[in-house]
């Protein structure tokens, strides 16, 4: 403890004084006790400065090694203007970076073990990625074990993929490397065209050396999901294509998967699969619906397959359960359904680059439990529950005119039913008429305006969730009149066959089904107990159901449509 006769002195700048004191000795080459040698260039300094501020010096002059004996230290692998820039940081805490000596920097940064000033760097490279040099940066950063670098360099890479893929780095890559970029599920192009096209720029930049690695190149172009009308004037015209029969077989695989929509199932593989970048193109929206007490929504939220997160989007005008949804010229309809206390014959549509709800013509009919469907520029809405009793009738709705009209009736009184389009003809699957529940199908033909009847299923359901997913039709979950389902039938139209494939996860009635980046995804439903706010998702190829972020502003009951992601939606 002081007493009363003592002063303690604290001057908190001293330290830096005495800094810059060492700092400007050095400068005068004054006290200097160790020579730091790069090539024909030599920088004086202090031993017990460098060694306070670098671990690398620090072991040099305080350990037994070699060099805490010597006057000269030579150093490699390092530049000198590098060397002196830290050098001086050593003594101020200063420095300055920019593009001309930042890897220069970082180099030497990461020999010395001084982490700040290589930390710094790796900031500054973060801030100037682009295009043009991402995936130098993402070499460079990998030699030198700077992970976040790394990872930011290749999501970077990824995001900006169409642009990335004419830099001149990318046509210096190694055939492998090209092989490891355009094979990756996560890399963002509008249409896969565009992958094409990074292929065959690379290939031509040094055709003669590099032709031979076409078909390995060419086995990770999803050439199946190109337009048949590019497929056919740019990729089966190419030269090089068509001199390589390993390049043919691949075109002919994809040509084959555009002529046969009905046997797509059977070439499924990694090149029938869109990349997630498709999954970005597009939201899923849920609307309507119930609350946990089983009240209706007008409520609408989205989900997003890339952050798997829900978030709100706005609502109806409208209170709406068992709703209709469908989407039409990348809008949104919202069509019947029951609002609490009425069925409802009411339309609205959202548009999502104008982000509102507006009606359009009603229906002819009061509709809940229907199902509705767009096809060839028009929307048709197939049976459902009028509050009386359940209907055959069919309407359809043409935008230009904003009118309705009916059309031929179905053979059965459906509500409840699963109605999607498969091969331009709409099917009306299972439902039931108040009294029974059926496992039949009827498909409508919109040339002959004539029902005709499909083979049923292997279980009779209502409720049920029902997509088409690679010119197949998979009808998901609903009830059999004495239990709640979790299984799943697919329909081949080749074979004309129902078979079972891999049940959800959860017993869903009244759930919704939509694809998107060619998977299901099943949304909400009731389970016998109660009403339902998660989802699973469903891989075709890996036959499996998964959880995903489940709803948060519903309790099942809600209909679902995807429409493209846009600035607006």
């Amino acid at each position: 403890m002081a007493s009363e006769e003592s002063l303690l002195l604290c001057v908190p700048e001293f330290s830096t004084q005495v800094f810059s004191g060492l700092h400007s000795l050095r400068k005068e080459e004054k006290l200097c006790d160790i020579e730091l040698s790069v090539g024909d260039s030599n920088l004086r300094s202090h031993r017990v400065v460098l060694a306070a501020a670098s671990s690398y010096f620090n072991a040099m002059f305080t350990g037994d090694l070699r060099e805490s004996r010597q006057d000269k230290v030579i150093l490699f692998d390092v530049e000198f203007s590098a060397l002196e820039d830290l050098v001086n940081f050593c003594y101020t805490g200063r420095i300055e970076i920019n593009v001309d000596n930042v890897q220069n920097l970082l180099s030497a940064s990461s020999l010395l073990q001084l982490a700040s000033v290589k930390q710094a760097c790796v900031e500054f490279l973060h801030r100037v990625l682009h295009p043009t040099n991402c995936l130098g940066i993402r070499s460079f950063a990998d030699t030198y074990s700077c992970e976040d670098l790394v990872e930011a360099a290749d999501v970077f890479a990824v995001n900006n993929f169409s642009d990335v893929a004419r830099s001149e780095e990318f046509l210096a890559l190694a055939p492998e490397k090209v092989v490891q970029m355009i094979s990756r599920e996560e890399i963002n192009v509008r249409k896969e065209e565009e992958v094409f096209e990074a292929v065959s720029t690379w290939v031509r930049r040094d055709e003669e050396e590099r032709k031979d690695f076409l078909p390995e190149l060419l086995k990770n172009v999803r050439l199946a999901l190109i337009s048949p009308q590019y497929l056919c004037e740019k990729v089966s015209s190419d030269e090089l294509i068509k001199s390589n029969l390993s390049c043919r077989d691949l075109v002919d695989e994809a040509k084959d998967y555009h002529l046969m929509p009905e046997r797509r199932y059977k070439f499924q593989s990694i090149r029938t699969k869109p990349r997630r970048c498709t999954e970005a193109a597009g939201l899923v929206y849920a609307i309507g619906g119930l609350t946990s007490a089983g009240e209706a929504l007008s409520t609408v939220e989205t989900y997003d397959t890339l952050t798997g997160q829900w978030v709100p989007g706005l609502p109806m005008s409208t209170l709406r359960t068992r709703v209709g949804v469908t989407v039409l010229d990348d809008k949104l309809y919202a069509l019947g359904g029951f609002d609490g206390h009425k069925r409802l014959s009411t339309v609205e549509c959202y548009d999502p680059q104008l982000r509102v709800w507006k009606a359009v013509a009603p229906m002819n009919t009061r509709r809940s439990a229907l199902g509705a469907v767009a096809l060839k520029g028009k929307i048709y809405v197939v049976g459902g529950y009028d509050g009386h009793i359940s209907l055959n009738t069919v309407e359809c709705y043409t935008p230009t005119t904003n009118t309705w009209s009916f059309l031929t009736p179905m053979g059965t009184l459906r509500s409840a039913a699963g109605v999607t389009e498969l091969n331009g003809k709409i099917y009306a699957i299972g439902g039931h008429n108040g009294l029974s529940i059926f496992n039949t199908v009827e498909v409508y033909d919109s040339h002959s305006d004539k029902w005709s009847s499909s083979p049923p299923m292997g279980e009779r359901r209502c409720r049920v969730g029902v997509a088409t997913l690679n010119g197949r039709i998979y009808v998901c979950g609903g009830y059999n009149g004495s239990a709640f389902l979790n299984t799943v039938e697919c329909f081949d139209p080749e074979t004309g066959q129902w078979s079972f494939t891999a049940p959800m996860n959860t017993r869903r009635s009244r759930v919704a089904v939509v694809t998107l980046g060619g998977r299901l995804f099943a949304v909400g439903g009731y389970d016998g107990l109660c009403n339902l706010n998660t989802v699973e998702c469903f891989d075709v190829l890996a036959n499996q159901w998964t959880p995903v972020a489940s709803m948060g502003m519903h309790q099942g009951g809600v209909g679902v449509a995807v429409l493209p992601r846009g600035p607006y939606a």
